[in-house]
Formats: structure tokens, C-alpha cells, sequence
């Protein structure tokens, strides 16, 4: 049995998200659904196309991947439903797939359109319930995605994050977690441990990197090997996101020698 996986910007506050599940379990009441996260800052399309990007690898193949983070609902946008690596996944079109569907050449992608699936009356405010969610459970139920709609041609978008290399390179600020944790774009390299580097970020400068938050000293700013293989900065039992004042598409330039 599959398992649906919900990634949203609705918070824990309001029922937004228990309709949605309570949609899906009265059309497949045995599937397995997995919050992701709900606290998406609203609209943040990129913050949700990073998390997303970090989590898919954790979910087996066939897991539906649903995300609501889709400041157009109601308009002309579309919604698609594309298979990636295995793995499933509706979005709005708005740029929230980029992420994971630049990883692969190996994808599929249709556009949801087929109303048999959705409500009779359909809320121009809440797709994430009349259309996100019963897509999901009849998908889980066995559906193949072509009965959504018409093919759809994803294009071509380059992965997010960038190796690093000898001299500058210019990143920047693609995620911050509860920790104040500052995810970059830039791909983690072992010769930061040994070479002559440094990041820039706006006034501020970081010039020591290590492998766990434990090596470091407690209130310095240093660059770590983050889980998902990139490059984060960080203060042992600190913040470094308010101690930066970072933010999500804040430039970084990192120089190595």
C-alpha cells in the first residue's frame, strides 16, 4: 500500500489539514499518510521545493507526494501530477517540482483535469481538499496517473545546488530550520576542512568549517557537512540564522585557496 505524503503551508492552527486527510480516508481509509511539514512560511514556494528536495530519498518508491503551497489556487494555473525517480508527486505548476524533477531526466508528467475525480463542487480557495487530496487517495487506490489528463512536458530546470570549486563561488540561503541552522546551496566539500576558506554573508565572515556542531566552539559561526550533503552554517547551541539575520535567497560568496 502506497503512503501519501502531506507537505503544506497550512500550520497546525486551523482544520485545513485534517479535511484533507479526512477526505483521503473516505475514499482509501487503510493508506498510510505521513505529515512532512506544515509549516511551510506562507507561500514559500522555494522553502517548500528545498524541504521536499531533502526528503524524498527518506519515502519508498510509489510514495504520493502531496504539496499545497500554491499562492495562485483558483486561477489559471495548473496542477500537475508527475512520476520521478519512482516516486510521485502533485504540485501546483508554480515552480515547486524544480527541485526534485532537475535530479532526473527520467520523469513523467500529466496535468489534473479529469473532474471524475474531483467533488461536485469544487472551492476556487481550497484545492488542497477538493482536488489534492481525493487525486492522492485514487491514486494510492491504484489509479494510473494518464487517467488525470492530458501529458504534460515539465521544462528543462537546472539542480539547485552548485560544487564547489577553487576561488569564489556564489551561493546563497535556501532553507533555515528551527535550530537557526542555515542550509546553502553549495555542495559540501571534505578540502573546506583543510583549506584556506571563508564565507562572506552580508557583513559577516565565516572561516572555520567542521563535520558536527560538537567540534565546534559554542557562539562561532562555522560551516558544517549538513545531512543532506550541503553546506550549513551554524553555532554549536547557538543560532546562526539570527545571528547572521539571514534569510531565504540571501547571497553567500564562499572562497576557498
Amino acid at each position: 500500500m502506497p503512503v501519501i505524503v502531506l507537505l503544506t503551508d497550512f500550520g497546525s492552527k486551523d482544520y485545513f489539514v485534517g479535511v484533507m486527510k479526512g477526505v483521503i480516508a473516505s475514499i482509501n481509509p487503510v493508506v498510510h499518510v505521513v505529515d512532512l511539514t506544515h509549516e511551510i512560511e506562507p507561500q514559500n514556494i522555494r522553502q517548500a521545493s528545498f524541504v521536499l528536495w531533502a526528503s524524498r530519498k527518506s519515502f519508498p518508491e510509489d510514495t504520493i507526494f502531496v504539496n499545497v503551497v500554491d499562492p495562485g489556487v483558483g486561477s489559471v494555473r495548473k496542477i500537475l501530477c508527475g512520476k520521478i525517480d519512482g516516486r510521485i508527486f502533485i504540485a501546483p505548476d508554480n515552480g515547486l517540482l524544480d527541485y526534485v524533477a532537475a535530479e532526473t531526466n527520467e520523469k513523467e508528467f500529466y496535468v489534473v483535469s479529469n473532474q471524475t475525480y474531483f467533488p461536485k463542487d469544487i472551492s476556487s480557495t481550497f484545492h488542497g481538499r477538493d482536488i489534492f487530496a481525493p487525486v492522492s487517495a485514487h491514486l494510492s487506490r491504484g489509479m494510473r496517473m494518464g487517467e488525470l489528463g492530458e501529458r504534460f512536458r515539465y521544462p528543462e530546470v537546472r539542480p539547485f545546488h552548485k560544487k564547489i570549486a577553487p576561488g569564489k563561488n556564489n551561493g546563497e540561503v535556501v532553507y533555515q530550520d528551527r535550530f537557526g541552522n542555515v542550509f546553502t546551496d553549495l555542495e559540501w566539500d571534505d578540502s573546506l576542512l583543510v583549506s584556506m576558506s571563508y564565507a562572506k554573508v552580508g557583513t559577516k565572515s565565516v572561516s572555520k568549517f567542521y563535520l558536527s556542531y560538537s567540534e565546534a566552539q559554542s557562539k562561532t559561526v562555522v560551516g558544517i557537512k549538513g545531512s543532506s550533503g550541503l553546506l550549513e552554517l551554524a553555532i554549536n547551541r547557538g543560532d546562526a540564522a539570527r545571528t547572521l539575520k539571514t534569510k531565504i535567497g540571501q547571497k553567500i560568496i564562499l572562497t576557498t585557496r
